[in-house]
């Protein structure tokens, strides 16, 4: 590296290091360090929200998720791929193909980790929602309102997806948006076909009138046989997933340590 490539380089790395380290000073000085990670959670949550209404992340049940790890995955790798690369190639080109393949790696790890928080999202909605429905007819029976019955199920079962899910109904209710809108809204944020039947049964009881205890009751019961269900499937199906592995891996190895000493004895019986 000669010395054009070194001004090339450390120019803007000194520029650009002097005005980062003058904006994180001015910053750690304003907020504490508490009120920094709520910043850094809240930018977060909001270029989220910014790119799922821009329709750029279209994944079912990314609503549901905690963006901060995903991003925070993606973002560290994006920072380690261009350390390595500027490592390895210290030059202007070098900086210059390592810029854009860490962000493309970054940027996949992200939506993979993403990806699979959506569906652990949407599996934890899947799986809260039948006590949720219960808990929910049995506060109905007692005499409770729906919006405080909502609440109160909301706070009750175990902090998660579903119980963000609600409590932003709730929430969505109390600022004056209208109790169709605030349902349709979530109906579109969570795709499963048992929670939008929790909300219609919601929506109807409260437009016709008709008791919802009884009904939501019925639909619980019918939610976990589903559940029941689902489980038997999946433990059928471990059978048939395993015989792969059993055939690839275990087998060889189990009829080379047996076979072993019957080869090796031929061998040693058939002269060379």
């Amino acid at each position: 590296m000669n010395l054009i490539d070194l001004a090339r380089i450390g120019l803007p790395i000194l520029l650009g290091g002097i005005l980062v380290a003058s904006s994180v000073r001015r910053g750690l000085k304003s907020l504490p360090p508490r009120r920094l990670a709520e910043t850094f959670r809240a930018l977060h949550y909001r270029v989220m929200d910014r790119l799922i209404e821009k329709n750029v992340v279209r994944l079912p049940g990314s609503c549901l998720v905690d963006p901060v790890r995903p991003c925070v995955a993606g973002e560290a790798a994006a920072v380690l791929v261009l350390l390595a690369g500027v490592y390895a190639d210290p030059t202007a080109a070098g900086i210059a193909r390592a810029v854009p393949a860490a962000l493309l790696l970054g940027g996949c790890l992200a939506w993979i980790a993403l990806l699979s928080a959506s569906r652990e999202a949407l599996r934890s909605v899947e799986r809260e929602l039948p006590v949720a429905c219960f808990l929910f007819s049995l506060l109905l029976e007692s005499g409770m309102g729906t919006s405080s019955a909502l609440q109160e199920t909301a706070f009750s079962i175990p902090p998660g997806p579903l119980s963000r899910e609600l409590a932003e109904m709730v929430r969505a209710r109390s600022l004056g948006m209208s109790r169709g809108e605030s349902i349709q809204r979530s109906r579109q944020r969570v795709p499963s076909e048992d929670y939008r039947l929790f909300l219609n049964h919601i929506f109807q009881g409260e437009r016709l009138g008709i008791g919802l205890s009884r009904s939501l009751r019925g639909i619980s019961g019918k939610m976990l046989e589903s559940q029941d269900h689902r489980a038997e499937t999946i433990a059928q199906q471990a059978a048939v997933k395993l015989l792969f592995p059993l055939i690839l891996f275990i087998f060889p190895a189990v009829f080379l340590v047996i076979l072993s000493p019957v080869i090796l004895g031929l061998f040693n019986y058939f002269p060379r």
